[in-house]
């Protein structure tokens, strides 16, 4: 979900924590998981208030599809999905 929202212009840590509800130390480990891979891109910003941002690098962005399309399936079949959730509880 990272690198969806990235996509979708969130860039700052603060904005990404409040889309994916994780918590601040776990998403920062991932975020950097993706620097590490090569997916992602950090810029830290050297100003009074230090500021970072992320943006997607090609490698990246080549996932959007493959993203997108998980996204689409779920939603397709959400009912069936849910139906199965319920009964493990």
């Amino acid at each position: 979900m990272l690198i969806y929202y990235i996509s979708d212009g969130v860039k700052r840590p603060g904005a990404l924590q409040k889309k994916i509800s994780a918590d601040r130390r776990v998403m920062t480990r991932q975020l950097d998981e993706l620097v590490k891979d090569g997916f992602v891109d950090k810029t830290s910003f050297n100003t009074k208030i230090p500021k970072v941002e992320y943006q997607l690098t090609a490698l990246g962005s080549s996932l959007l599809p493959l993203i997108i399309s998980l996204e689409n399936w779920g939603e397709k079949n959400r009912a069936v999905l849910e139906t199965a959730l319920s009964e493990k509880e």
